[in-house]
């Protein structure tokens, strides 16, 4: 399927290039334009025809965009900027009048009255254009042409007292037993759904076995310290049976994911048909990627540190991007500390990342199918809390993507991590909670994904015809997807990360007390000569969630990241989060230069 700025290469019947500049709504046609033009012309072309020359070989989709313009703002010149908001001034009122922009006539007198508005000559109102539609359009595609600027980039009641159920056949001694209430039955699933994942021999005896010694083997976090204390455990007649596991967990249908992928399977093509009967009855509006919702919720859940499963590090945020349209989840971040603007960046990233890699990493092997978005939106609302202000003009102008301020959106995901999950505690906030103290961030991680994945492919949704959240997506995409856009993920995502400041000593780069060391480091002897003349600070871009990698910023290429890798001498922190490094033993300082604890838990504060 062909999206919005999509570059098609063609060999025959000669070799030349051309960007899709936009789709009609209903898949007919598609406006080109070829990227070596000299010219604003644009073409008109069927849609039908374009994947025709696809199919026979005389043209193929470019994976990777050479001629977008994604650039460091903090990095560009005042004079640079001001030329580019000069020219999107006078450019975004013409592009955004859509399709009549592609019609040369219509073209040309939009452009007459916008010369005499700006004072500005056809010429310059043109190769605005050509530069617009050439490079992404986005409004750094109007930046200056500067040091390769358009390179590649790199890089689910119980009554007190009452015993439901048949007695125990066993165990008389112990007692009637207990109830699997509410809370019980979602540590099962939460069971199911951690010890499930990444095992091919999945047995759910051993599942019980392992749940029982973690989540009912009695602890507590000391509220003071952040430790995880051992209490008494529970007693057998507090304990749920093996058969109360078992007989919930069919009744609940938590499978594990081979079962789950398997029926699904089996189940697809006799399910189409009624999924397209439910999408048409839900006579919907709008379009998939026309906007999408971005919002924050603290999972009332305490993990430990991955290096320290004595020591809490805090209840995490998770930050998910919705899909207005047909209310799937597009995007996620697992975080600590505060809402932050830069980690809910780091959900938007991962709209546009790869989920079936992006799951493996986790341990849960899926389907292409079963998440398959990768796009980003037109538009991006976002909760209150999470109000980009100034920060959101790197978003237009490097994917042309506008923010708008929200207050409640889409929620119906909020239901599976609340009541299927329990990682909204339904009491009050900070309550303790069965999970404390036994999860660290990457299983909490691998138990979002899985709800997510329950919520896209199994949740129905009675205001949409009982579609699910994953139909609705696939009908609007092939009905209605013109709009969607992709760009190279990893370039997407060293963008969006948070930036900050790191030392050069002759130990090597330093942040958060851990040493990363990178090929032009070392090319250019950056650790000599910081032993020799002293330390300097850098620009990095960091992902708080994961420290193994860091990316310097260069300031004379804006659009080259440099992978940062941690030295051996950091190896006690390699896989951790930042927050987790700020609960490790401090190294003990040199004295040889100057002092390395500028960058010491700087975590804390930017993450505030």
């Amino acid at each position: 399927m062909l999206l919005r700025n999509d570059l098609l290469h063609y060999t025959h019947p000669s070799p030349r290039t051309v960007r899709v500049l936009w789709i009609a709504p209903e898949q007919s046609h598609a406006y080109v334009f070829d990227v070596a033009a000299r010219s604003a012309d644009v073409e008109l072309v069927t849609l039908p025809a374009l994947h025709a020359d696809i199919h026979a070989g005389h043209a193929r989709v470019l994976a990777a965009d050479p001629y977008l313009m994604v650039v460091s703002q903090e990095l560009l010149p005042p004079k640079h900027l001001q030329l580019r908001a000069r020219a999107w001034q006078i450019v975004e009122a013409l592009v955004a009048l859509e399709p009549g922009i592609y019609e040369a006539r219509q073209r040309g007198q939009l452009i007459a009255q916008a010369t005499a508005t700006h004072g500005v000559s056809h010429p310059t109102i043109y190769r605005y254009l050509r530069r617009y539609w050439q490079r992404g359009q986005t409004p750094n595609a109007l930046l200056p042409d500067y040091c390769n600027s358009g390179g590649r980039g790199k890089v689910r009641q119980a009554s007190a007292g009452i015993k439901r159920g048949r007695p125990r056949k066993n165990g008389a001694d112990d007692g009637p037993g207990m109830n699997a209430d509410e809370e019980i039955r979602r540590t099962f699933r939460v069971a199911i759904a951690h010890y499930a994942a990444g095992h091919a021999r999945f047995s759910r005896l051993g599942a019980y076995q392992q749940m029982l010694a973690d989540f009912f083997g009695g602890r507590r976090v000391d509220a003071d310290s952040g430790r995880v204390l051992a209490t008494s455990g529970a007693q057998p007649a507090a304990l749920p049976t093996f058969g109360q596991f078992n007989y919930w967990l069919d009744h609940d249908d938590d499978r594990p994911p081979e079962v789950a992928r398997r029926s699904a399977a089996a189940a697809a093509r006799g399910s189409r048909a009624a999924s397209q009967q439910a999408v048409d009855a839900a006579a919907l509006s709008g379009r998939p990627g026309a906007g999408f919702y971005l919002d924050v919720v603290r999972a009332e859940v305490q993990l430990v540190s991955r290096a320290d499963r004595q020591q809490a590090i805090g209840r995490p945020l998770v930050y998910v991007v919705v899909d207005v349209f047909s209310r799937m989840v597009a995007g996620v971040y697992i975080g600590l500390g505060a809402p932050s603007w830069q980690h809910a960046m780091l959900a938007l990233a991962n709209c546009g990342a790869d989920k079936q890699r992006y799951s493996q990493q986790y341990g849960r092997a899926i389907d292409a199918g079963q998440w398959p978005s990768r796009h980003l939106p037109e538009t991006l609302a976002t909760n209150v809390a999470l109000s980009g202000g100034a920060q959101c003009e790197t978003l237009l102008n490097n994917f042309n993507l506008r923010c708008t301020d929200a207050g409640d959106g889409p929620d119906e995901w909020k239901a599976v991590l609340e009541k299927r999950f329990l990682l909204l505690a339904p009491g009050d906030a900070g309550t303790a909670c069965r999970l404390d103290g036994v999860l660290d961030l990457d299983q909490f991680t691998r138990i979002v994904i899985d709800a997510i994945l329950y919520h896209n492919n199994s949740r129905r949704l009675p205001n949409h015809g009982h579609a699910t959240p994953r139909e609705l997506w696939e009908w609007g995409v092939a009905e209605r997807g013109g709009s969607l856009k992709t760009y190279p993920e990893q370039l997407l995502r060293c963008s969006l990360m948070p930036a900050t400041q790191a030392t050069v000593t002759a130990d090597g780069i330093v942040l958060f007390d851990s040493v990363y060391t990178c090929a032009r480091a070392i090319n250019e002897r950056w650790f000599e000569r910081a032993r020799q003349r002293g330390q300097w600070q850098v620009r990095v871009a960091y992902d708080p969630a994961d420290m193994d990698m860091i990316y310097l910023l260069d300031a004379g290429a804006p659009m080259q990241f440099h992978a940062c890798h941690m030295a051996d001498s950091s190896s006690a922190q390699r896989h951790l989060a930042a927050a987790e490094i700020a609960y490790l033993p401090h190294p003990i300082q040199t004295v040889s230069a100057t002092p390395l604890r500028s960058t010491t838990h700087a975590y804390a504060s930017f993450a505030n």
